[in-house]
């Protein structure tokens, strides 16, 4: 039998496992997959992508082999391993997150990106026999913050390792994939653009709900357009004297014209539940949830109450009374039992299990959400309501890019449930359905990388592959070859200026002594206006005696010299232009290299270009955060000794926790100061060429800080003038583990206080 046939083989076997008909793009995957090669399948949210996983994990196990599965959060990996155990067995399936380890040594094994790459980065005995990787929401490499991990991973991971990475639907899927094939092997990129649920796009606005698009014109409904042009005249109309305007029935103010309550209501009666109500912060949530229990707002009815309340039992079983109370057990049991609930990551995991069993059941109709929940957890529902286009920011809001605006609507229709879905925009002030009809029909969101070379990632690579390898490496990642996409054309540009150079000085140098007679009359113009009248009397005479001066095509040579000048000048600006693009992470490397050298975390040797880790680098190559340096410098100078359980918890709290609140005046001062200390210490180390920036947490130490401390200088400690602790305590990052977040962040201020030396 052929392997050809042995492929057909496992392929059907699997199929007829399904108890479905696999989809065509699902089989081309497949298919690619079978016969050794890497693939790339980009698809729509709910089309069912993640079969082609499955798929390698029966590969993995039918060939005695490993399977990673990785994702980008740990909901999504614990839904994951779920889904993974119910189909292969609990005995055949592993867990590893931050928060659990279960059966790593199992031949399918779900985790976090992040674990994969620390894997790799340390040489984990776990990877002995691994086979397929599956790296799922693989479009994360996009992401600022984190995208850098999947890049990494997939340059470190062993060719021999066959990849399967899927991702949403993005423009220049055939680019990555040419830039996986490029780095991995042959790779099969599979781009699948139908939704199998049909989305319908509306505006809620004023209690009233339009279709976004006219279904005869395909352009914005014109009935929403005048209504809203209506109500903007209203709002801004000024008062009748003597007549006040209508009050709200509630202190807070709803978003479309009407109550959150009110619009649930109304998304029920037009048939339009379950729905994931997404909101952009934790907090507001929250208050949705709250907002619900204060009206008369009920989605369900006795006979769904039971159910809930055993559903809530098996979770909480493990949960102390004592524990349940001080979690608002009463209140959050109140919301299920009634129909709704939030989710976000700052909810303890029973709680947010039970939310997500629910809601799978159809029990909880729904669901106040962060947009954690579009990040390919399995919580599919008829409608996504997005009550606003901005979201909140480290940096300040910002509006939702279109591949975030199809990211979340992508939950609404269940597919072999819904006939289509529905995403339902809450109409506001300051939305335009024109804005709204723009995030919904643009269909192009590239990918791009957000690779950046940071304290830690530079340590383990010099550790791992030594630093000219890791240059190397570096020049074969995404970044790198986006970047070199980028001056494509100035590349070539550059190419063909090069060889019309070659062709003009062959031409020059034909010409005997022309470039002496050049080089004459190059030095009679500057000795003009500054040499005495003698010298330049003597050029000038030296010129006109000179053979060429005397010749018929003297003028042609001198305005093809003319022409070679400026073109040699177009053509090392461009030269300057392409290094600064194409050099800039390897810059950034050398610079981070030099910077660590200084800090006693590395070793440069200057004559061979090669760099040795130290014992404190290798504890800084074992710290994964945003503030790895800042986190080593503190354990290698003892700056946390001697606290207490409270305080390290803040402490930890304040390095580890992300702000999503604009950064406060002074510690954005304070943050500046400190970036510009390191920017100088940097462009000393990278000499004149201009460089990319260090990564966003090199110099501040990590989140925008309203407390800070330094250290004097001591024996081999840090120097005051090197280092500029930076911490951000905030009660925000501290409340998910804590209820009583102003006595831990008095606790963390203590601390700091001890800490503090000159």
């Amino acid at each position: 039998m052929s392997v050809c046939k042995q492929d057909e083989s496992r392929l059907a076997r699997f199929t007829a496992t399904l108890g479905f008909a696999l989809d065509d793009f699902q089989l081309r995957a497949c298919r690619a997959l079978d016969e050794g090669r890497d693939v790339l399948v980009c698809a729509p949210t709910g089309s069912g992508k993640t079969v082609v996983g499955e798929f390698a994990a029966t590969l993995a196990l039918a060939g005695e082999g490993k399977c990673f599965y990785t994702t980008p959060i740990k909901a999504l990996s614990n839904q994951k391993y779920s889904d993974l155990a119910a189909r292969f067995g609990d005995d055949h399936v592993g867990l590893l997150t931050g928060d659990l380890s279960l059966r790593p040594h199992a031949p399918v094994v779900v985790m976090t990106t992040e674990v994969l790459r620390s894997m790799l980065h340390g040489g984990s005995p776990l990877l002995a026999g691994l086979t397929h990787v599956v790296m799922d929401e693989v479009h994360y490499l996009a992401d600022r913050d984190r995208g850098a991990v999947w890049e990494e991973t997939i340059l470190t991971l062993p060719p021999a390792v066959r990849l399967v990475s899927l991702s949403a639907t993005v423009s220049n899927a055939e680019e990555f994939g040419e830039w996986i094939g490029r780095v991995r092997g042959p790779t099969t990129v599979v781009v699948e653009e139908h939704r199998p649920v049909p989305l319908w796009q509306h505006v809620l606005a004023g209690g009233r709900l339009f279709d976004l698009f006219s279904p005869v014109t395909g352009t914005v409904d014109e009935q929403l357009v005048r209504y809203i042009a209506h109500r903007q005249l209203v709002e801004a109309a000024p008062a009748v004297p003597g007549r006040a305007r209508r009050r709200r029935r509630t202190a807070t103010p709803g978003p479309a014209g009407a109550d959150r309550p009110e619009l649930v209501a109304r998304l029920e009666a037009e048939d339009l539940l379950p729905a994931i109500w997404f909101r952009f912060s934790r907090a507001g949530c929250d208050a949705a949830v709250d907002e619900c229990l204060r009206s008369s707002l009920r989605l369900t009815d006795s006979g769904d109450v039971d159910r809930i309340r055993s559903v809530v039992e098996m979770h909480t079983a493990t949960v102390s009374p004592a524990d349940l109370d001080a979690l608002g057990f009463a209140e959050w049991l109140d919301g299920l039992e009634r129909g709704f609930a939030a989710h976000h990551a700052g909810m303890v995991p029973v709680f947010r299990h039970a939310v997500e069993e629910l809601f799978g059941l159809g029990l909880v109709r729904v669901v106040f959400a962060t947009e954690t929940l579009a990040v390919g957890v399995n919580m599919p529902a008829r409608t996504v309501v997005l009550e606003r286009l901005v979201k909140p920011t480290a940096d300040g809001p910002e509006r939702l890019t279109p591949g975030e605006y199809t990211q979340l609507t992508g939950r609404a229709g269940r597919r072999g449930i819904d006939t289509e879905g529905h995403a339902v925009v809450l109409w506001t002030p300051e939305v335009q359905p024109a804005t709204v009809a723009g995030l919904a029909s643009t269909r192009t969101y590239p990918l791009t990388s957000s690779l950046r070379v940071g304290y830690n990632t530079a340590v383990n690579l010099v550790d791992r592959l030594g630093a000219p390898a890791a240059r190397d490496l570096l020049r074969r990642s995404f970044a790198q070859y986006q970047a070199e996409k980028s001056v494509a054309a100035l590349t070539a540009a550059a190419r063909t200026n090069t060889a019309r150079l070659r062709d003009m000085d062959s031409e020059l140098a034909a010409a005997e002594g022309f470039p002496e007679y050049l080089a004459l009359r190059d030095r009679l113009v500057s000795a003009r206006g500054t040499a005495p009248s003698e010298t330049v009397t003597a050029l000038a005479r030296a010129v006109r005696s000179h053979p060429v001066h005397r010749r018929g095509d003297r003028d042609r040579l001198l305005a093809l010299a003319d022409r070679r000048h400026t073109l040699d000048d177009d053509t090392d600006t461009m030269r300057t232009r392409i290094a600064t693009v194409t050099d800039r992470l390897t810059d950034t490397f050398d610079g981070v290299l030099a910077l660590l050298d200084e800090r006693g975390h590395v070793l440069l040797d200057p004559h061979g270009g090669h760099a040795y880790v130290t014992d404190d680098g290798r504890r800084l190559a074992r710290i994964y955060c945003a503030n790895d340096l800042l986190v080593a410098e503190c354990l290698r100078n003892g700056v946390w000794a001697g606290l207490d359980a409270a305080e390290l918890a803040a402490v930890a709290s304040s390095v580890l926790g992300e702000s999503r609140s604009r950064v406060p005046a002074r510690a954005g001062r304070a943050r500046r100061r400190a970036g510009r200390g390191l920017a100088r210490r940097r462009q000393r180390h990278l000499g004149r060429r201009p460089a990319a920036p260090l990564p966003a947490h090199a110099g501040s130490g990590g989140p925008d800080g309203v407390v800070r401390t330094r250290c004097a200088a001591g024996a081999g400690g840090v120097r005051a003038r090197d280092l500029d602790l930076g911490f951000q305590v905030s009660e925000h990052n501290l409340s998910d583990s804590s209820h009583n977040c102003r006595a831990t962040v008095s606790s963390c201020e203590r601390a700091f206080d001890r800490t503090r030396c000159g």
